[in-house]
């Protein structure tokens, strides 16, 4: 028998585009397997097996949503989705960050006896020992400078002193030994050059014309003072009032 002729191109049967055949294999009905996708959807909406199939998938997602559906845990509202632990309002995220993290630091401290923020304040509390140890106070490392910072503070505190005069213990008492700007305890008895020593803090900087006055100072830390520096508190208007 002969052998059937093998064409060398074919017409798509859905768009028309010319399609070369190669030389092995079956020969194609369509450009493409998009073309033989699309002929299928087309055929099954004329038949109507499209929109069937869609309300019977429809069906079957109503059902294992009913079939799934849970309340979430922090607000009542129901969950369809089966590996949502929340309902995924900002609120139930905070909450279940707050206790997953709470759940570690318990695991942390039944593995180590220990929880986790306090092992780490005593890390921060032994470095900032250390550091002070290997590298002293700039007043220490620098004498010269620390005299030049004091002899134009002390020209400031003259222009700006009044009649009353500031004692520092009686600043610390009317505060009840509670600095003013972090709202902590003052420890009497730690001693200068430590962060959390005593110190006297200008609510108005010197610097920015305010006054050497017991109506402009206040109780603080040494640390908070020194970060504070010369910026103003929203303490200024008080003081300006008055």
């Amino acid at each position: 028998m002969p052998e059937a002729t093998r064409p060398a191109s074919i017409t798509c049967a859905r768009c028309g585009v010319e399609k070369k055949v190669g030389r092995t294999g079956p020969i194609p009905t369509y450009c493409s397997a998009s073309c033989r996708a699309q002929l299928s959807a087309e055929r099954a909406k004329q038949d109507g097996r499209y929109e069937a199939g869609l309300t019977r998938m429809r069906q079957l997602s109503a059902k294992r949503r009913e079939s799934t559906a849970r309340p979430c845990p922090y607000c009542g509202e129901s969950m369809t989705h089966p590996r949502r632990v929340q309902c995924g309002a900002d609120a139930c995220k905070r909450r279940y960050y707050a206790d997953l993290q709470a759940a570690r630091s318990r695991a942390i401290f039944e593995a180590t006896g220990q929880w986790p923020h306090r092992r780490y304040a005593e890390q921060q509390r032994e470095y900032g020992r250390r550091q002070y140890q290997e590298r002293p106070h700039w007043r220490i490392r620098y004498p010269e400078r620390a005299a030049l910072v004091d002899a134009r503070r002390r020209m400031r505190v003259e222009l700006a002193s009044q009649a009353e005069p500031v004692v520092p213990a009686d600043v610390h008492a009317r505060d009840q030994w509670t600095c003013q700007l972090c709202g902590l305890p003052i420890d009497p008895e730690v001693a200068w050059p430590s962060p959390m020593s005593a110190s006297v803090d200008h609510i108005v900087p010197l610097s920015r014309g305010g006054s050497h006055s017991i109506i402009n100072v206040q109780s603080a830390h040494l640390g908070c003072n020194s970060r504070k520096g010369d910026k103003i508190t929203d303490q200024i208007e008080t003081i300006k009032g008055s």
